[in-house]
């Protein structure tokens, strides 16, 4: 079973279009594991239509977010999906089939908003992970659930890159792979609001400093 853990903060927005991409996969043994942390919309009732389980938190705190949906989890594979994040119908069939001794893997990702400049960023991001130039994500984590174990999973204390922080963790265990043949489609929202330049600057300046800078939620 793959058990597909999405936390979501305030996500009235997206969580519907997320729940629908799941729902038309052509693979079905799955599980969806839906933690709402600190949400003061519509994203609980949203969830309860749709998940497996849900999960509360009256704070918002992503990784710990998911961390208790892992540990929560029945599958053998997990998924961490962003809730903004859409999967291609054939993607959890492709995971399934192609995830089996890596540590750590992803999917390339491609931007929601029609923008060139967008679809720029993710290309070079997806070409990054294939190449393993960086071993990072845009939305969607696959790990095995002992793996995650092992790792005592995400820290909860760092405000930016826990993503990747994450990944160089499962990295050091097992190979880090790149899944074909399928994609999702995730959200541009924080490059159309600060803009390209801004989102830059600030990845670039805060890119050393993780724990202690204040990191705004673009909903």
């Amino acid at each position: 079973m793959i058990s597909i853990i999405i936390p979501a903060y305030n996500e009235e927005k997206y969580l519907e279009k997320t729940f629908k991409s799941i729902k038309s996969q052509t693979y079905n043994n799955y599980e969806i594991i839906v933690v709402a942390n600190g949400c003061t919309d519509n994203t609980i009732s949203i969830a309860q239509k749709h998940a497996d389980r849900l999960f509360s938190l009256n704070f918002p705190n992503v990784s710990i977010a998911r961390n208790i949906g892992a540990v929560n989890a029945h599958g053998d594979t997990l998924i961490f999906l962003d809730a903004d994040t859409r999967l291609a119908p054939n993607a959890l069939e492709e995971i399934n089939n192609q995830f089996h001794h890596a540590a750590v893997a992803t999917i390339p990702a491609y931007p929601n908003a029609p923008k060139f400049h967008f679809y720029i960023i993710n290309t070079a991001k997806n070409i990054m992970h294939r190449l393993k130039l960086s071993k990072g994500s845009s939305g969607v984590i696959i790990t095995s659930n002992d793996n995650f174990k092992k790792t005592n999973g995400f820290d909860a204390h760092y405000a930016i890159r826990e993503n990747s922080r994450f990944i160089q963790k499962l990295s050091k265990m097992g190979d880090y792979a790149f899944i074909t043949n399928t994609y999702a489609i995730t959200s541009a929202r924080r490059y159309e609001k600060w803009g390209l330049i801004g989102a830059t600057v600030f990845w670039l300046i805060n890119r050393w400093n993780p724990e202690n800078v204040k990191y705004e939620a673009v909903r």
